[in-house]
Order: structure tokens, then C-alpha cells, then sequence
């Protein structure tokens, strides 16, 4: 198990330094952000006999601990001499953020194989090399050279430091939150699964995602990704899935990338999330992060633009979604807060006067009208009428609120990236924000498609 790896007692920093410009200090001062931090630290520094008020040593041997983990950060050629010593120390487990292994050249590749063979004989267990470290959110302890992730419910497994780190960006952007993050590296070690099934036992874990390049045992994985897909969802990234990609990914782990059209039949078949790009990565962790499972399939749509809605329809028509057909009950309910030029069809197109009221009680009737489980509120910002930006936002969430968020509402706001009220209010509610039809459509996609495998699941457990 990885378990002590996110809740180290003690945790021995190898490479620490007081120069700003270094990994060690980076690592260091990340570390110590946490005022209230739950692990002992210790420095180990040949330079330095003092960073940041803590003292250093000049070995691990000279630690009067025992030490659950130590994270190394010296030249590549300094490693070997430092895992004797890990090893001579008895640590529990080893980050090897260090590169310059497998990712570039095959006496790398050796130097890896010994070193995994070495601490495996010794009952030590390694990440890395070549990785950025890790996060534990929950008790905010970042054991990395990149920043924090934004806390929350989703915990990461990728191959790229670099593409954590760009992660965490997105996610501030989109106010999702990260509870647990491992970049594993060259991956010499510890694998996929094992942080996995971590991640299945852990219960501030409620969405897996992984950036992956390469598979070293593809059974267990896959096997790995079916014992836990039902009960957490599991978004699955690809990189190399090209032959220019493979290419890149080779130089970057040291591995050979897996074969992409083999791999995304396995894991189609084991009924994890394979997205095709990272815009649909996003979208899936916002997806399962803020938006209840629907009952049904059955789509209702209204809008301000008429542009907006054809495009999500086309959308919707190619994923195979299905839009309802309105009730003259509802028709009847609509009628008194819309003018008399509206079309009573889905979608249902309110034209460019449609106000905070109109959104709010559209969406409201439409929510809580049985023949439709899933509303997508479309918004194009009118730059008219001394119309307030976020208005229609704040309508059409005050009447998710009233209904108690039970249908998924899909907002769909037309390229509003850059509006800072709805952002803001969508960050104060906990919600989220769709900015173009094809990722509305997609949403709604995978939502269902969820939906209906725990229900087949519940279905079969019943015989």
C-alpha cells in the first residue's frame, strides 16, 4: 500500500538548499507553506547548516528518526549514494524527483533497474525518478517543486509533472479542487494501480483522473479500472496517441508509449472515461464535480440566442442526445412570462429580451416538469437594454437552488471566459459554467452514459 506516501510522520528532504532557484528549495519552502503541517521535516544539505530556521544534516544516517519518506533532488550521478544510505537508514519509502535517468538514455534505463531492484530487496518502495513529487490537499501537504493544487474532491495520477502543474491551473480557473496528486514519473516503482486502489480506499476521493503515456502491465490496469469504476468515476487522459506523440512521450519517460487504438478499446470495455482531448478532460472533471446524475434522458433546452441553441442541437444529434417535446401544461405554465413571439418548441428560443424574471422562471417550470430530467439554460450576454452581464446566470441558478439541484442544469454561456461577475458567482454557489455547445453536449453525454451504467449495475446485482 501508498498509504504512507500522503501521510508521511517524518519526511527527509535530500538536496535542500537555500538557493531560490534550486528544486530542494522549492521543495523545502512548499513543505513548509503549511503552518500546521502534521510531518516532522528534515533537511539534508551539504551547503547549508541551516534553511529557514530548521537545522540540517549533512547525511540521513545522522537523523535520529525513523524516516517514512525521503525525497531526493541531487544530481543524477549523487543518487546511488543516497539510496545506499536510504537504504542503510531503513526509510519506508523514496521520491526520486531527480531526472536524467530512462527519459535520456539506456545506461538511464540500467541505472533504473538497479536502483528498483536494489530497494525492492530492501522492502523500499520508489516514485519516480523524474517526477515533480506529490500533494495530499486534505492536509495540505505539498511535497512537490510546483504549486498547490486547489483543494477539493479529485486526486490525480500523471506521468507529467508539467502537466499537474498545468492542471492545477485549470482547475483553480473552473473552481475545481484536488484532494490527493501523484506524479509518478519513470515509474520505476510504484504503479497505477497501486495509487488507484489508494484512491478507491480514500474517502475524500469521489473523482479519479489520470494523464498517462505509457502501460507497463495493461491487464492488471484495466482489471484495476473496472474494480473501481463503479464505484468513482475514472477520466482517463492519453498522451502519445500519435506517432509524433509516441515519439515525444519516449523522450519524456523513457518509455514507449502504448499502443492508442488497443488501449482505448480496454479501457471503453472497462467502462472508465477515455477523453480524446483535454478540453473534454476539463469538462468531465466539472461534469462529475458539480452535477447530479439525470434519471432520464430527456433533454430541455431554452435560450436567448437562437445561434446557440442550433449549434447545441447539432451537438446534442451527434452525441445522440435527446431533446423532449414540451407538455401543453408546460407550454401553458411558460405562456404568461414570455412574449407573444416565442415559439413554443425545444429549445425554446425566449429572443433577445429575455431578462433575469424570464430565465429564472423558465428554468424553475422546467426543472420541475416531470417529462424533462435535464435542463441546459443557454446564454448569450447582451450587450443591450442595460442588461446586467451576470444577471441571467444568477436567474437561471436561483432557480436550481428553489428546486434543490436535483436535474442537472447545464448552463451554457456563450464564450464568457472572460466575464468576472459570472465567474465570481458561479465560484460563490459551487457551480459551473459551460462556455461552448460542444462541451454542454458532452457533459450531458457522459453524464448519462454514467447514469445508465450504475443502473445496469444496480440491475444486475438484483439476480
Amino acid at each position: 500500500m501508498v498509504y504512507f506516501f500522503f501521510y508521511p510522520k517524518t519526511i527527509a528532504v535530500i538536496g535542500a538548499t537555500s538557493n531560490p532557484k534550486k528544486f530542494g528549495n522549492a521543495v523545502t519552502i512548499n513543505i513548509l507553506k503549511n503552518k500546521d503541517i502534521q510531518s516532522q521535516l528534515y533537511l539534508i544539505s551539504h551547503k547549508s547548516k541551516e534553511i529557514l530556521g530548521l537545522k540540517c544534516y549533512t547525511s540521513i544516517l545522522e537523523i535520529p528518526e525513523h524516516i517514512d519518506i525521503a525525497i531526493i533532488l541531487v544530481p543524477a550521478k549523487a543518487v546511488d549514494g543516497v539510496i545506499e544510505q536510504c537504504i542503510e537508514k531503513k526509510v519506508k519509502g523514496i521520491i526520486i524527483i531527480t531526472a536524467g535517468f530512462g527519459e535520456i538514455n539506456e545506461e538511464g534505463k540500467k541505472k533504473e533497474q538497479e536502483i528498483a531492484k536494489n530497494c525492492k530487496e530492501a522492502g523500499i518502495r520508489v516514485m519516480g525518478p523524474n517526477c515533480v513529487g506529490i500533494q495530499n490537499l486534505d492536509i495540505g501537504l505539498n511535497a512537490s517543486f510546483i504549486q498547490a493544487a486547489p483543494p477539493g474532491k479529485i486526486s490525480m495520477i500523471s506521468q507529467s509533472g508539467s502537466f499537474g502543474c498545468a492542471m492545477f491551473y485549470a482547475m483553480a480557473s473552473q473552481n475545481l479542487g484536488c484532494s490527493k496528486f501523484a506524479n509518478i514519473g519513470n515509474n520505476i516503482d510504484v504503479s497505477f494501480n497501486e495509487i488507484l486502489d489508494f484512491f478507491n480506499e480514500d474517502k475524500n476521493t469521489e473523482i479519479i483522473c489520470i494523464y498517462m503515456e505509457t502501460i507497463t502491465d495493461g491487464r492488471v490496469f484495466l482489471k484495476t479500472l473496472k474494480d473501481i469504476v463503479l464505484n468513482k468515476p475514472i477520466i482517463v487522459l492519453k498522451g502519445g496517441r500519435t506517432a509524433y506523440g509516441m515519439k515525444a512521450a519516449s523522450s519524456h519517460t523513457g518509455s514507449i508509449a502504448t499502443n492508442y487504438k488497443m488501449l482505448k478499446t480496454s479501457i471503453n470495455q472497462s467502462r472508465a472515461l477515455l477523453c480524446e482531448n483535454t478540453s473534454d478532460f476539463i469538462t468531465a472533471l466539472k461534469a462529475y464535480s458539480f452535477l447530479p446524475l439525470p434519471k432520464g434522458e430527456k433533454i430541455g433546452v431554452l435560450t436567448n440566442s437562437g445561434g446557440s441553441s442550433v449549434l447545441f442541437s447539432d451537438k446534442a444529434e451527434e452525441f445522440n442526445l435527446r431533446l423532449a417535446s414540451f407538455s401543453e401544461t408546460l407550454i401553458d405554465k411558460m405562456k404568461p412570462y414570455l412574449i407573444s413571439l416565442v415559439k413554443f418548441i425545444n429549445p425554446l428560443d425566449m429572443i433577445g429580451v429575455a431578462d433575469k424574471e424570464q430565465y429564472y422562471n423558465v428554468t424553475k417550470l422546467m426543472l420541475e416538469d416531470p417529462g424533462i430530467d435535464i435542463v441546459v439554460a443557454c446564454v448569450v450576454i447582451p450587450p443591450f437594454l442595460e442588461m446586467k452581464s451576470d444577471e441571467h446566470y444568477r436567474g437561471i441558478i436561483k432557480a436550481w437552488n428553489d428546486t434543490k439541484r436535483i436535474k442537472p442544469l447545464i448552463t451554457l454561456i456563450m464564450f464568457a471566459e472572460e466575464f468576472s461577475d459570472i465567474r465570481d458567482h458561479s465560484k460563490k454557489e459551487n457551480t459551473t459554467i459551460f462556455f461552448t455547445p460542444h462541451d454542454a453536449a458532452y457533459a450531458i453525454k457522459i453524464l448519462i452514459e454514467r447514469m445508465k451504467l450504475l443502473v445496469k449495475s444496480r440491475a444486475n446485482q438484483k439476480f
